[in-house]
């Protein structure tokens, strides 16, 4: 069982022994889904309901992070193989931002992704804090006495995950049906990825610079210019999440400009009050072309490389631009629109969104 990270726990766990012949460490009860908590995809459920009858898999999910995105064919993939041998998976969404407490926009996101286990909308954090959660994707196996077994941050060690889920179900059922042992993410050859730049108000967002309106000073931060450097042109309105352009943009050349290396580059982007936006995207101040273009991008008939923005989430922008610092251009064409952050990714994290 690796390292348990549950709040309030290490004066228990230490106090515990480990009995003769025991295989692994007394493990210690998983904390209870609280009361009033929004669900998706069932009724409200209960850690108390299910022990005795069910082992689940807890795992933390950020609709808008491309790890956890990553991580849903995995888990999609236990479901449909282990459900009918009493696994049950609940998703844990703690916001990360404002929208994700909406329950329609989750749901929304969850029939998008193709979710269908249940899914709990932890608005508080309550959940988040009583697993002294680190970050998304999480797992926490819970076998039927109710007793965290095991647990994982981020992608990969499914295999692991499995060996773990199918001991939690052989307490429980005779006969497993075969594992499905998922891909693991390769780890080789990946290249770089410039960090995720996270923005608005929140703790570690990146604050942005602004550029005079004639763009002279381009050059001198092309030169001087650092990985997450991030910069914008316009009036834009600093936000908990992110940005949002105040100035109407029927010219174009509002921008936010984010320096980064990677194989993919993607954002959260938003539009304005629901409506149906054009961004415009730019690599090093050019259009796109279908070589790099991401999947979510398009062309005009001016070939101008944009993406329609229909509802806050992960777009995917650009693939393969090289082993070389890029400048990245994000253009909304209306006033409204909001830029809440960049991922990226190495050649051996990149993938296609849903």
């Amino acid at each position: 069982m690796r390292a348990l990270r549950l709040a309030a726990l290490p004066a228990m766990l230490a106090a515990l022994a480990v009995p003769a012949g025991a295989v692994r460490p007394l493990t210690p009860p998983a904390p209870e889904f609280p009361p009033g908590a929004a669900w998706i995809n069932a009724k409200p459920l209960t850690l108390a309901m299910m022990r005795g009858r069910k082992a689940v898999l807890v795992v933390f999910l950020n609709p808008t992070g491309l790890h956890s995105i990553r991580a849903l064919p995995a888990l999609k993939a236990w479901f449909d193989r282990y459900a009918l041998s009493q696994l049950m998976i609940v998703g844990v969404v703690t916001p990360d931002l404002v929208i994700q407490k909406d329950a329609v926009w989750v749901r929304s996101e969850v029939k998008r992704l193709g979710i269908d286990f249940p899914i709990v909308i932890d608005g508080d954090r309550r959940i988040w804090r009583s697993y002294s959660n680190d970050g998304w994707p999480a797992f926490y196996v819970i076998d039927r006495k109710g007793r965290i077994t095991f647990d994982h941050l981020g992608e990969g060690d499914y295999a692991e995950t499995e060996r773990e889920l199918r001991e939690a179900l052989g307490d429980i059922v005779d006969e497993l049906p075969a594992p499905v042992s998922p891909p693991e993410p390769r780890t080789k050859d990946c290249g770089h990825a410039t960090p995720d730049v996270p923005m608005g108000t929140r703790a570690g967002a990146v604050q942005a610079k602004a550029v005079d309106n004639d763009f002279s000073t381009r050059r001198l931060l092309l030169v001087e210019s650092r990985e997450r450097e991030l910069t914008t042109r316009g009036k834009w309105d600093l936000e908990p999440d992110g940005l949002r352009l105040v100035r109407p943009a029927d010219d174009l050349g509002d921008f936010v400009r984010v320096v980064f290396e990677a194989h993919q580059a993607l954002a959260v982007l938003g539009p304005p009050g629901g409506r149906k936006t054009r961004f415009f995207i730019k690599l090093d101040d050019q259009w796109l072309y279908e070589g790099i273009a991401g999947r979510d991008v398009r062309f005009d008939d001016d070939g101008r490389s944009f993406v329609e923005v229909t509802s806050p989430r992960l777009y995917d922008l650009i693939h393969d631009s090289g082993d070389k610092p890029h400048e990245l251009y994000v253009e909304p064409d209306h006033a409204g629109g909001g830029v809440y952050g960049f991922q990226f990714a190495d050649a051996c994290v990149a993938t296609k969104l849903p």
